[in-house]
């Protein structure tokens, strides 16, 4: 069988296997033979995508670039708020807008600010 004929992603042959193994399992009426063998062939699938597009599994220990970013922007914020860059960007708007409601809730986001 070809049950995962046409997928070229993880995420989607993780998607099929679900589907498939709620109708093939044997609980759901399908067969013995007829889920081993698609467990089999998702298997083998998985492999052949990693071989062939070279995925890196990600693990604990190693973070991602993503999360390496996500680190780098929350330390860049910190210290943006220590030298108090959003709350002067702020307390300038307060100064130049002309909405009260406006007025009061960047007053209240810089005072904020200031507790951390």
């Amino acid at each position: 069988m070809n049950y995962f004929l046409g997928i070229t992603d993880i995420d989607h042959a993780k998607l099929r296997y679900r589907k498939l193994a709620k109708q093939l399992h044997p609980d759901a009426g399908g067969t013995d033979v007829e889920f081993q063998d698609m467990q089999t062939e998702y298997k083998e699938f998985l492999l052949s995508l990693q071989q062939n597009h070279k995925v890196v599994t990600p693990s604990l220990k190693s973070p991602s670039a993503e999360n390496e970013l996500i680190n780098e922007l929350g330390m860049l914020a910190k210290v943006l708020i220590k030298k108090q860059v959003p709350q002067n960007y702020l307390r300038q708007k307060v100064q130049t807008t002309e909405s009260s409601l406006k007025k009061s809730l960047f007053a209240d986001i810089a005072d904020w600010l200031d507790s951390f």
